[in-house]
């Protein structure tokens, strides 16, 4: 197929380069911004989602508006002193509550809370042992579920700004009272937390660019020692950015769920795969030049050979993260289709600029180094009588189809311990800890409060009930209904307290419609253990059971707050887990099965790459929970880790393959000769290529968020492993042992001379 098209493609290379280098141009000027479509993609599905925890946050910012945005735009000064709060320390935060109320215009503030300037406050904001007190102030800003981009931009802007009037620099206080010494003064809660967060993400994406491309240009230059063939990949991948930002920025405004997190990804993986792409087929244009093929004829079998590998690699990238489009939560919902469609973008631009540069420029893509000087040396040392001595890789895979039963068994026998590692695989529930590091402010200041008001102290453990009747209005017995329900959940081992209204109270507590109650409750744990999880599965049994039978049994009632949420997204990630790996494997099984005409070869190569899988969690497991004393690895982690590692892993056993049934059918090789030759001749460039891959995910490693930590880290040891020992040492002698059986049913395809076919005894290749 990529034969015939080649022709077209080399025919078409200038008006490839102009159509691409308007398209970007265009969509830079006309396509919604990426990133805005992005928050507002996630706003609309969290207020779509199946999950009980998010249709109660829904129905609440619908039936309460002002009461779910209070506590969306609460932040929390938090001031602390080990040996006890001093009066000069009372003095300070009541110097600084009066100072932020002449700025309240330009903190958005619209009143504040202490127990300095009130004494109400000294049960709630104080601790008993008074070495902790908080200041909380309640901020005038959009609400998050009507504009989250207008929230976003205006946390940005007010939060730095407070921080800065807590600051130790007097230039920075801009006038404020300076903290007493030793007293430690913290933001935290609500906008300070989530401003934190999107300031680690944006610089994450900033710095995550620069280290992928110095990166990439880096190892380029050591390959090809030349800058023409070093440039060019960065460009290509440059223009499928920016095509892929523009396309996926109408999808998403169209409806096309898009995370925050997919940003991060779209770079390292259009630029991992990318210049994957790229490296194999500037190789393969290199190799058929030193082979002695005039120019055109080495870019047709280029484009032609290197196409279908490359073909085969994005159809399996593409069905790996289409998958995750059946997955219930919405993060995997929101990076898997875009991701595809980007990939997508990145082949078209891709098959077609490097062959017009190719086509423009000949082996001067390769100066100062171009191919013709290495054939020339090549004749001059065989002319000469020297012998060509035997490469790297032709020294192993002469040694591993020679002996495959051996590096079978010593490969399974080293990954087996690692797979045992598993069994103390633990989830950790912290979604806090794994977006903010510790060394952050709002962290910091969570902690004060956790440790100086109990582990259930903060918004974060508030637990929202809401129960909407069928009918309006809330008489003397659906309130005594209710009161009941009250004392069943306070009943409840994990529950510190329910608040229910009074029939003084009543009013406060009901929807302005007339139509929904909603009550409140803390538990007694931490929002994010395993107790507190349970607790909430009561909850909701106890609450479902405590309305059956009364006049509000035909309501409908739902059970929110961060521990819920937290419940609902790990339930869901198991199922979406079992459901994302069958699609992905047995979409990838069949794309295998079409490419290489076999039912035999995809068998084994799938199976490789699940226990690469198994072992690259395993070596995660033990650096993170056993090494660096972490409880558990973040929900999300095994999973995108999986799609990840699955899709981009098994790249290079097809890259492999895809040569070894060229060498097989098309110059009729026994099958041992073709695995032989094939491993040798890929060796170099797909390792090359498994370099570059994991080194565009090593920003992740730089991040300081927890989640992209871990995933980096499993990403990149997969990688490794992948490149050096899968491909390597397992599939090839895995397709050895096979022997002529890899390619049942097919068969042997006649011998068909094509002008790009190769010589069996190529020039071995510097």
């Amino acid at each position: 197929m990529f034969l015939k098209a080649s022709r077209a493609i080399i025919a078409g290379r200038w008006l490839s380069v102009v159509l691409w280098v308007v398209l970007a141009a265009v969509l830079v000027q006309v396509a919604p911004n990426l990133q805005e479509e992005a928050n507002t993609s996630q706003q609309e599905a969290r207020s779509q989602s199946s999950l009980e925890a998010f249709k109660a946050g829904e129905l609440i910012a619908q039936k309460f508006p002002d009461v779910q945005e209070v506590m969306n735009n609460q932040v929390t000064v938090t001031l602390y002193r080990a040996s006890g709060l001093t009066p000069e320390d009372e003095a300070y935060g009541r110097a600084l509550e009066q100072f932020l109320a002449t700025r309240k215009d330009d903190i958005r503030l619209k009143s504040s809370n202490s127990p300095f300037s009130d004494p109400q406050y000294a049960s709630t904001l104080l601790s008993e042992d008074r070495k902790a007190a908080l200041l909380a102030l309640n901020l005038d800003m959009e609400y998050a579920t009507r504009d989250n981009n207008a929230w976003l931009e205006q946390t940005k802007d007010v939060i730095p700004q407070i921080r800065d009037h807590l600051s130790a620099d007097a230039g920075a206080r801009d006038g404020a009272p300076a903290p007493p010494a030793g007293l430690d003064v913290h933001l935290t809660g609500g906008n300070a937390i989530w401003g934190d967060v999107i300031t680690l993400q944006e610089e994450s994406l900033a710095r995550t660019l620069v280290m992928t491309l110095l990166f990439i240009l880096i190892v380029l230059l050591i390959i090809y020692r030349s800058p023409i063939a070093a440039i060019f990949p960065l460009i290509s991948v440059g223009l499928a950015l920016t095509i892929s930002q523009g396309v996926l920025g109408f999808a998403a405004d169209a409806g096309l769920p898009v995370s925050p997190n997919a940003l991060v990804f779209l770079i390292i993986v259009l630029f991992g795969l990318g210049t994957d792409h790229s490296l194999l087929m500037f190789s393969r244009f290199r190799d058929n030049l030193v082979a002695g093929k005039e120019k055109r004829e080495a870019l047709r079998s280029a484009v032609g050979y290197g196409g279908e590998a490359i073909f085969a690699s994005v159809c399996a990238v593409i069905v790996a993260f289409g998958g995750m489009v059946f997955a219930q939560d919405a993060n995997f919902k929101g990076i898997g289709p875009p991701l595809a469609i980007a990939v997508f973008v990145e082949f078209l631009v891709i098959m077609t600029l490097i062959p017009a540069a190719m086509a423009i420029l000949g082996e001067k893509v390769f100066w100062p180094f171009p191919p013709s000087k290495v054939r020339a040396r090549r004749l001059r040392e065989g002319a000469e009588g020297k012998a060509a001595k035997a490469g790297v890789w032709e020294r192993i895979s002469a040694s591993v189809t020679g002996r495959p039963t051996r590096f079978i068994v010593i490969t399974l026998v080293a990954l087996v311990p690692f797979i045992g590692l598993l069994a103390g695989f633990r989830f950790d529930n912290n979604e806090l800890r794994a977006l903010l590091p510790t060394s952050t402010d709002s962290y910091q200041g969570l902690t004060v409060l956790r440790e100086n008001f109990g582990q259930a102290a903060g918004a974060e453990n508030a637990v929202s009930i809401i129960i909407e009747s069928d009918q309006a209005g809330w008489d003397g017995d659906k309130l005594r209904t209710i009161e009941k329900v009250g004392g069943d959940l306070d009943a409840l081992p994990g529950v510190d307290r329910v608040t229910t209204p009074t029939p003084a109270s009543s009013a406060e507590y009901i929807s302005p419609d007339g139509t929904s109650i909603n009550l409140s409750a803390t538990l007694s744990y931490d929002p994010y253990s395993e107790e507190a999880l349970d607790t909430i599965t009561e909850i909701r049994s106890t609450l479902k059971e405590s309305l059956e039978g009364t006049n509000l049994e035909n309501a409908t009632a739902y059970v929110g707050g961060v521990s819920a949420e937290v419940r609902d997204n790990l339930e869901t990630q198991k199922r979406d887990s079992v459901v994302i790996a069958l699609v992905v494997l047995l979409g990838i099984f069949t794309i295998l099965a079409v490419l290489l005409r076999s039912l035999v070869a995809p068998v084994y190569m799938v199976a490789t790459i699940v226990v690469a899988y198994a072992a690259t969690m395993g070596l995660t497991v033990a650096f993170f929970q056993y090494g660096l004393g972490y409880s558990g690895l973040w929900i999300d982690a095994p999973i995108a880790a999986f799609v990840i590692l699955v899709a981009l892993g098994i790249d290079y056993s097809i890259f492999l393959m895809t040569r070894v049934k060229e060498e097989y059918h098309t110059h009729q090789r026994s099958n041992t000769e073709a695995v032989r030759t094939a491993l040798a001749r890929t060796g170099s460039v797909i390792t090359s290529c498994g370099i570059i891959l994991a080194g565009t995910f090593t920003p992740l490693l730089f991040s300081g968020i927890k989640s992209y930590l871990e995933m980096g880290f499993a990403i990149v040891v997969g990688l490794l492993l992948d490149t050096f020992v899968i491909r390597t040492l397992l599939v090839p002698a895995i397709a050895v042992k096979v022997g002529e059986r890899n390619w049942w049913p097919g068969r042997r395809r006649p011998h068909d001379e094509d002008v790009t076919a190769e010589p069996k005894e190529a020039l071995p290749v510097a």
